[in-house]
Order: C-alpha cells, then sequence, then structure tokens
C-alpha cells in the first residue's frame, strides 16, 4: 500500500526492523498455509475463509480504535477496488497455482509485485513515471521471470506455467490495488482495512459457495487449521502490523518487504515441506531482486 511517510525525526530502530522481518516472515508463511490447504479444500474456499475471518477481526479492531466503517460515498469505487484486486482475485490465485507448484517458486513470483506496480502506475498515475533506470530494473526483473517459469514452458503453456502465469497475475493484482490505495489515504486506517475485508468477502464468500460447493469437500485437519492461520496471521493480523509499519515509518520503509518476503517463503518451503529450490530458481530470485534494486536506487545528490 502506498502513503506518504510519516515520522522521518526519529532514526529507524531494532523495533522497527523487528516488526518489518516480523511482517515478511508472516507473509513468507502464507505460502506454506496455501500450499497446506489446498490439498484438500479448493482455492475459492481457502481465499474466502481466510478473508471472511479477517473481516471480523479487523472490523473488532476498528470498533476498539472507536473507528467506525467509512460512510458511504466516492471512496467506496477504490475500497471495492482494493477488495477485489488486492484479496478476493490474487488470493484465489495464488491458491490455484500453488495447488500444482511449491510454495517457494510461488514465493519468488510473488517478488515481481513492485515491478507490476511500476508499469501501472506509468499508465494510471500522473507522478509515477517510467524512467530509463526503471525501464532497464524491470527488463532485469522480466528476464529473471522468463528463466524462472522457463522459456519453453511460456512457449508451450502447460499445466505448470500456466498456474506459474497466474501466480505472477496475482502480483500484478497486488500492484494495481496499491494504486488505487493510494486514494484511501485519508480515512482511518483501521475502519478502510476492515472496509475492505468486508468487501471482499461480499465478492468471494459466493463464489466459492458456488464453484466450490464447499459442504461437498472433506478438508483435511491440517487444511483447516491452516485456513485460520491464513485469516489470522497471514490477513488480520500482517494488516495491523502494516498499518504501524506504514504509520510510524511509511510506505518506503514498507517497501523493503518486497526484498524479505520471498526469501522468507523459500525458507519456509524448505524447512516444512522439504522443498528443494533448482538453481535456475535462484538465479531468477536474484535477477528479480537485482531488478528492484535497479529500479529502486536513488542517486544521493552532491554536498555543497
Amino acid at each position: 500500500m502506498s502513503m506518504a511517510s510519516t515520522d522521518s525525526t526519529n532514526p529507524v530502530g531494532i523495533r522497527d526492523y523487528g516488526l518489518l522481518v516480523c511482517l515478511a516472515a508472516i507473509w513468507g508463511g502464507s505460502f506454506l498455509f496455501i500450499k497446506l490447504a489446498v490439498d484438500t479444500i479448493p482455492p475459492a474456499t481457502i481465499a474466502a475463509g481466510r478473508i471472511a475471518l479477517a473481516a471480523c477481526i479487523l472490523y473488532l479492531a476498528a470498533r476498539m480504535a472507536g473507528q467506525r466503517l467509512p460512510a458511504f460515498g466516492r471512496h467506496w469505487i477504490f475500497i471495492a477496488g482494493v477488495a477485489i484486486f488486492g484479496n478476493a482475485i490474487p488470493f484465489s490465485l495464488i491458491g490455484w497455482g500453488e495447488a500444482k507448484i511449491d510454495a517457494g517458486l510461488a514465493a519468488i513470483l510473488m517478488a515481481t509485485v513492485p515491478l507490476c506496480t511500476m508499469v501501472l502506475a506509468h499508465f494510471l498515475t500522473d507522478d509515477e513515471r517510467l524512467s530509463i533506470r526503471k525501464i532497464a530494473g524491470l527488463i532485469v526483473g522480466f528476464t529473471g521471470i522468463v528463466i524462472l517459469i522457463g522459456p519453453k514452458a511460456l512457449m508451450t503453456l502447460g499445466d505448470d506455467a500456466i498456474r506459474q502465469v497466474a501466480v505472477a497475475s496475482g502480483a500484478a493484482c497486488y500492484g494495481l490495488s496499491s494504486i488505487m490505495a493510494k486514494k484511501l489515504s485519508g480515512l482511518p486506517r483501521r475502519a478502510v482495512a476492515a472496509a475492505i475485508m468486508a468487501t471482499s468477502s461480499c465478492f468471494i464468500v459466493p463464489v466459492a459457495l458456488i464453484t466450490d460447493r464447499p459442504w461437498t469437500t472433506e478438508p483435511a485437519a491440517i487444511g483447516i487449521f491452516s485456513v485460520v492461520m491464513l485469516g489470522l496471521l497471514s490477513t488480520a493480523l500482517a494488516q495491523i502490523i502494516l498499518l504501524k509499519i506504514v504509520r510510524e515509518r511509511g510506505a518506503s520503509f514498507l517497501s523493503l518487504n518486497n526484498y524479505m518476503v520471498p526469501v522468507f517463503g523459500v525458507i519456509w518451503g524448505i524447512i516444512f515441506l522439504a522443498e528443494r529450490p533448482n538453481p535456475s530458481s535462484l538465479v531468477a530470485f536474484l535477477l528479480i531482486l537485482t531488478g528492484i534494486g535497479i529500479t529502486q536506487y536513488r542517486r544521493k545528490p552532491k554536498a555543497g
């Protein structure tokens, strides 16, 4: 979510970095929980379960802070946009993709979020235009994506390739939602978070009921546990931590997450799922991070 920086007077401390690492670990763990759940629970049902649970928690958090849902008005167009493109669609796409691909691979694909955001911002905003430096970074990052999915797989679009493209499309959705979220920066943050999740529930729950008919499935205990953890940790708690970081340190500090989330996603996959990323995945990951680094590089002005 892109918001203006709020506190630049106090130096960033260990507590700030601790919150950032905690958030990255939680978000990186979401790929593990999705992988564990998707074996016995359909992707749309996973998304509906985590979003509905998070909506209830975030609404209670907003009420405890003395905040009510925003009054109906033009900003609800952007709330609905963030709900659809920031939660309902990407959660479903990532879940569907992870039915066939490793959690670590999905986490690496999600590292493309800032690259997708830059391309969309160029066409949808007036103050975030592409430059030669950003274009160079995008080319490097895109090269990493091609290596990750595999040129031959992209040409033939086999099942695994389509699912990898689905996860990458989820990254593009996150990029679009972050641009829409800029229109909501003037509203109470907890109330906005609750409104977004409640609206997401209104979209995804009917879809899950119609397409998945969850009452006909037989979810395993680990699957139910994973959906609960996705709702409690990866969606609700993560949103609260995110809002705290943005309020105290701003969006620029939060953007460092883009470097850490895929790392944790791969680590959790190795530890708990015995996944072993191949060398081409690691090369692709480095290229994607290099591309992000090029686009984010700022030359310090000369003194004097």
